[in-house]
């Protein structure tokens, strides 16, 4: 019993100035990059995410940043290369719906985490950019910005094995940017 308080006094000494934020979907993105034939890029969003975020304002820290996507809500703008992309050359949709990623510690603008794709989960690093707080002129909420860059090896993660995604970028640019509502 004596353990369990001072866990939790610890876990509420941890949360003190956190606050949590809303995301708002019409002002947010989560997107990449890859070339194709190592010549031309092409860029994709999901549609479909969601995910907790507790943020110290003052020192512009992420408390708390887990997120989830649906990765059938993939988007590149061509039905055929978004089926192919929930197939099983790649995301298999059909196994493995939702990609997570659950952050483990930010240390300045490196944001660290455990990112989950195809049941493979593996450490990832990203850069992080966390803006001033306003107030919204019309809702007068407080409104902050989230950008989170950086790259992934898809391979690590069993994505784009077969000999048709040799000819993809084998790192994948990520670019999340996120508008957040004070809750």
């Amino acid at each position: 019993m004596k353990k369990s308080l001072i866990a939790l006094g610890l876990a509420s000494l941890l949360s003190l100035g956190a606050e949590e934020f809303l995301i708002d979907f019409p002002h947010s993105s989560v997107g990449f990059k890859a070339k194709h034939l190592l010549v031309s890029n092409v860029y994709g969003n999901f549609d479909q995410f969601k995910g907790k975020i507790d943020i110290d304002v003052k020192s512009k820290k992420l408390k708390v940043f887990e997120g989830e996507i649906m990765l059938s809500s993939v988007n590149t703008k061509n039905e055929a290369r978004d089926k192919h992309l929930r197939g099983s050359d790649f995301f298999d949709t059909q196994k493995y719906p939702v990609g997570f990623f659950k952050m483990t510690k930010q240390e300045g603008d490196k944001l660290y985490g455990d990112l989950t794709l195809r049941g493979v989960t593996k450490s990832v690093v990203f850069e992080v950019e966390i803006s001033d707080v306003i107030i919204h002129p019309k809702t007068k909420r407080e409104v902050i910005g989230v950008e989170i860059s950086g790259k992934i090896p898809r391979k690590v993660f069993g994505v784009g094995q077969s000999f048709a995604a040799s000819t993809i970028s084998e790192d994948i640019e990520v670019n999340i940017n996120l508008e957040l509502n004070k809750k």
